[in-house]
């Protein structure tokens, strides 16, 4: 196994994204917090699966529910008027610090500003909270998650990205040196913020501006978790964000002890297809450290990248992010069903739970391609076309799909067995 110990790295500012009707952040309340705090029952688990890369899945599904990220007006005006707040908040703290007519009025100044962003940070993943524990509950659909999950991408970066302009004013001020207590508020919030941005989160903001196709997701929740998910068959691409908050929990001292090897010996543990040097497409696996016992490890493989987040207090993966290409996944197992009046033939070409599922719809006469609606447990998820095939997610292990034309249907449930995964 390889890696590399690159130094940390200052990432890109986009706007924040708020829509009408969502709650606006403030800072964390009681009554902000979700109904229980205690960890899961178990381990957060990674899924095994077959000649891919593994998991991270939740303990218990609770709810899941299919959305569409499109266009949205109200959260592409907001965006702006929310970026401009924050570019506001952050010049001003930037000038009262060139203006403070000395040493300490400048360390007051960094003091003030590092307590507002490490605020500001803390109620991102309250909100994020607030917002599993509301889908969770049934009060909120799949569209609000998604405006949610964009507005805190959006905020995460731009909040990484005040921290790190505050510290390098101070940094390059003539005759002031930062206090290594405030620099290091800074950086802790600024590697904090950053756990909540992704790839994923930005292209679901990037369809809400309308800079991107429509683009339908699974969202996915249990405990404090949730599963983002979606596959697009015009880039050929599975995208898919885990997280589970209990496991972010950063209590006591870190097992690794800032062990590098170590911990990266772990993962591959965790990930062995994707850890194994010959399915690797990178030169080396990079490894980064994060609020001191946070190991973050990307992993360049054949049938795509995982990124993947280890809290080294209690060894336990609680964030993940994958990006494959769809033609490069294995086919586990197929299932065909066929409705010989309407001479319509289905088949569901299987991968893993909330991983992604091909459908071919096809005229069984004539081997040609059909366009059909297909529902996924009575949600529609797409039609297939002219090529009679249409990339979604299996949202679970069992699943009802429904194959509509003028001429008929075809409806069967698709049972992924796993046990020999």
């Amino acid at each position: 196994m390889r890696y590399a110990f690159p130094a940390l790295v200052a990432v890109l500012v986009v706007t924040a994204t708020v829509t009408v009707g969502t709650p606006a952040l403030s800072s964390p309340t009681p009554a902000d917090t979700v109904a229980s705090e205690t960890p899961d029952s178990a381990a957060a688990p990674i899924a095994t699966t077959g000649n891919t890369s593994n998991y991270l899945e939740l303990d218990r599904t609770t709810r899941s529910q299919f959305g569409n990220a499109s266009l949205d007006l109200g959260a592409a005006v907001a965006a702006d008027s929310a970026q401009l707040r924050e570019t506001f908040a952050i010049e001003t703290g930037v000038e009262r610090f060139r203006s403070a007519p000395n040493t300490s009025a400048k360390t007051a100044v960094l003091r003030d500003q590092s307590a507002e962003i490490r605020n500001r940070t803390a109620a991102l993943r309250q909100y994020q909270r607030r917002t599993i524990q509301q889908f969770d509950d049934g009060h909120i659909p799949a569209e609000v998650v998604f405006r949610r999950l964009a507005m805190i991408d959006s905020r995460a970066r731009t909040i990484e990205d005040s921290a790190l302009r505050l510290q390098g004013i101070a940094q390059f001020t003539p005759r002031y040196t930062i206090p290594f207590e405030i620099d290091n508020q800074l950086t802790n919030a600024r590697e904090r913020a950053g756990l909540f941005y992704t790839d994923p989160r930005e292209n679901l903001r990037a369809s809400l501006v309308g800079t991107r196709d429509t683009k339908q997701y699974l969202v996915q929740t249990g405990g404090s978790g949730f599963v983002l998910a979606g596959a697009d068959s015009s880039r050929q691409s599975y995208t898919r964000e885990g997280y589970i908050d209990n496991r972010f929990q950063q209590s006591g001292s870190d097992r690794f002890d800032g062990d590098f090897g170590a911990a990266l010996d772990y993962v591959s543990d965790l990930y062995p297809w994707a850890g194994t040097d010959r399915n690797q497409r990178g030169s080396e696996d990079d490894i980064d450290s994060l609020l001191a016992s946070i190991y973050q490890v990307s992993i360049t493989h054949k049938h795509g990248e995982l990124e993947t987040y280890l809290d080294g207090s209690n060894a336990d993966v609680f964030m993940e992010v994958q990006d494959k290409r769809l033609s490069r996944l294995p086919v586990t197992s197929t299932v065909s069903e066929t409705n010989a009046t309407a001479d319509l033939t289905v088949d569901a070409n299987l991968t893993h739970e909330t991983g992604p599922m091909e459908l071919t719809v096809r005229d069984t006469t004539t081997d040609d391609p059909v366009d059909a609606r297909i529902t996924v447990d009575g949600q529609f998820v797409g039609e297939t076309g002219a090529d009679g095939t249409l990339w979604t997610i299996q949202p679970d292990e069992t699943v009802d799909v429904e194959a509509r034309t003028d001429d008929g249907s075809v409806a069967f449930s698709v049972i992924h067995d796993t046990s020999g995964v």
